[in-house]
C-alpha cells in the first residue's frame, strides 16, 4: 500500500506529493567524512533501531496549463525489491490520487540516480515499456551524456548501467528532450542547473503571480542540510560544488520567500537565513 498522497499549493498551482516510499541510509553515507562527535547530536535522533536514517522518496505532481507534470518518478518496483527498499510505490500513490500514468504529460528528471529514474520503464532486456507513454520527458543534456557515454567513473558503473537501462528506451521512443541551461519546460515550470550532486543535476522552479516555489531535488538530502549546509554526502559527485549549489538555491529561496520542497524532504516549507546557515520551517 502506498503512503498517503499529500497536497499543497504554491500560489494558484496545485501540487501533490505522491510518495514512492522510503529507504534507510547509513548516516556516514549521507553526512560523510565528519567526526562522529560533530554529527552525533544532530544525527542520532534521526536513526532507527537498525542505526539507519529513513529517507523519503517523494515525487511531486504539478498541475500546469498544459496538463500534469511529474517531478522525478521513483525507484521502480524491480529495483526496490532488489535492494529491499520500502519503495517502488509511485503507481499506487498515483492511483490513490485518481491519476493514471497516461494522464501525465511531462516528466521532469532532476538527475539520473536510480531512485529518481527507476520508475521510468519496466520489462526485460531491450523490450522495455515506458511507464508514462503520453509524457514528454526532460533531463539535462550534461546529465544524460555523463551517464550514457562512458564519462561516469568506475565506482559509479552500476548507476550508469541503470541510467542507460531506463533512459535509452525513452530516447529511442523520441519522447526525451535534452535541455541545456535554465529554461521553461511548461507554463510556470522552469528548470535550473544545480550541479554538484551530479554533473547535470537540476532544480525546478514553479512560478505564479502569488508565490514562488523551488523543488531542490537532491541539492538538499535531508533537513539537516538546512542547519548544516556544508555537510556533503558520498553520493555527491562534486562535493564542494554540491555545497555551493545548495547555498545558492537556499539563499535565493530565502530572499524570495519561496516555498522549498525536495525529493528527500518529508514536507515542503519555508527557509530563512540564520547565522551562516538556514532555519527550516516545514509546512503542516
Amino acid at each position: 500500500m502506498s503512503d498517503p498522497v499529500r497536497p499543497f499549493t504554491t500560489g494558484s498551482v496545485d501540487c501533490l506529493v505522491v510518495p514512492d516510499g522510503t529507504l534507510g541510509y547509513r548516516p556516514e553515507s549521507l553526512y560523510s567524512d565528519l567526526p562522529a562527535e560533530d554529527t552525533a547530536a544532530a544525527v542520532n535522533p534521526l536513526m532507527d533501531e537498525k542505526g539507519l536514517i529513513p529517507v523519503p522518496y517523494n515525487p511531486v505532481l504539478v498541475q500546469t496549463a498544459d496538463g500534469l507534470a511529474l517531478l522525478d518518478c521513483g525507484v521502480g518496483v524491480a529495483l526496490a525489491a532488489e535492494v529491499g527498499a520500502q519503495a517502488g510505490r509511485l503507481r499506487g500513490a498515483l492511483a490513490a490520487a485518481g491519476v493514471a500514468a497516461e494522464d501525465i504529460r511531462l516528466v521532469v528528471l532532476s538527475h539520473a540516480h536510480a531512485d529518481h529514474i527507476g520508475g521510468l520503464t519496466e520489462g526485460n532486456g531491450t523490450e522495455r515499456r515506458l511507464l508514462f507513454p503520453s509524457a514528454r520527458h526532460v533531463i539535462a543534456r550534461a546529465e544524460f551524456d555523463y551517464w550514457t557515454s562512458g564519462q561516469a567513473s568506475a565506482d559509479h558503473a552500476w548507476m550508469a548501467d541503470l541510467a542507460r537501462l531506463h533512459l535509452l528506451p525513452v530516447e529511442r521512443s523520441g519522447m526525451l528532450d535534452l535541455v541545456v541551461g535554465e529554461q521553461d519546460v511548461a507554463p510556470g515550470i522552469r528548470v535550473i542547473p544545480a550541479p554538484g550532486h551530479t554533473p547535470g543535476h537540476m532544480a525546478v522552479s514553479i512560478s505564479t503571480q502569488a508565490q514562488q516555489a523551488v523543488f531542490v531535488a537532491d541539492a538538499v538530502l535531508g533537513e539537516l542540510n538546512f542547519s548544516h549546509p556544508d555537510w556533503t554526502s558520498q553520493m555527491d559527485i562534486d562535493r564542494p560544488q554540491a555545497a555551493r549549489t545548495r547555498r545558492r538555491l537556499l539563499d535565493a529561496a530565502a530572499k524570495d520567500g519561496a516555498m522549498v520542497f525536495g525529493y528527500h524532504l518529508w514536507r515542503p516549507g519555508i527557509v530563512e537565513r540564520d547565522a551562516g546557515a538556514y532555519r527550516w520551517s516545514p509546512a503542516g
